[in-house]
């Protein structure tokens, strides 16, 4: 579950930003093969990023230290970069089009430790959720040891019999005579 809400929530917040900044600093709208693009290039830094968190989880379980906030920021960087390629590349049909590039720049650069701090913070909120769960679960009995303590009360009597009544033969529309 951890690996899967981190990459999903990479892959977003990469293609967002992506589009963002780029509307931000004068460009357009994409359209839809930009949009099929952005889409792929969203599943990639999930990918990447759902590995980035298993390969954690192993150095973790080993008691090695890892550095989340830098894994995070390569990959949300190499999105936002991907994905403003993309609108760039693919964009209107002069190619490239006019806009500033300081004020495209500068709205990457601010949007990357956002992002990154919010990624980061998101994925000790997922682990201290899973790690809590599973304390829970080993401290609380299991639910066939909790009916086994409960004591059956007397059995309900029925009102009427309800069993299934099945007839006997074929059953076959009217003859119509």
């Amino acid at each position: 579950m951890i690996t899967r809400a981190n990459g999903l929530l990479a892959g977003a917040v990469s293609v967002i930003l992506g589009i963002a900044a780029h509307g931000l600093a004068g460009g357009y709208r994409p359209e839809g093969r930009q949009l099929l693009l952005l889409a792929a290039i969203g599943l990639g830094v999930a990918a990447i990023r759902g590995a980035q968190v298993d390969r954690a989880q192993q150095h973790r379980a080993r008691g090695r230290s890892t550095s989340e906030w830098l894994a995070v920021t390569g990959v949300v960087a190499g999105g936002q970069l991907a994905s403003h390629l993309s609108l760039s590349l693919l964009g209107m049909p002069s190619g490239h089009h006019t806009m500033n590039s300081a004020a495209m720049i500068g709205w990457h650069l601010a949007a990357l430790p956002t992002a990154v701090i919010a990624l980061c913070a998101i994925s000790a909120v997922l682990r201290l959720l899973v790690s809590t769960v599973a304390a829970l679960r080993v401290a609380l009995p299991a639910r066939s040891e909790l009916t086994a303590s409960v004591t059956p009360a007397e059995p309900a009597v029925a009102l009427h019999d309800l069993t299934p009544r099945l007839s006997v033969g074929m059953r076959a529309p009217p003859v119509l005579g």
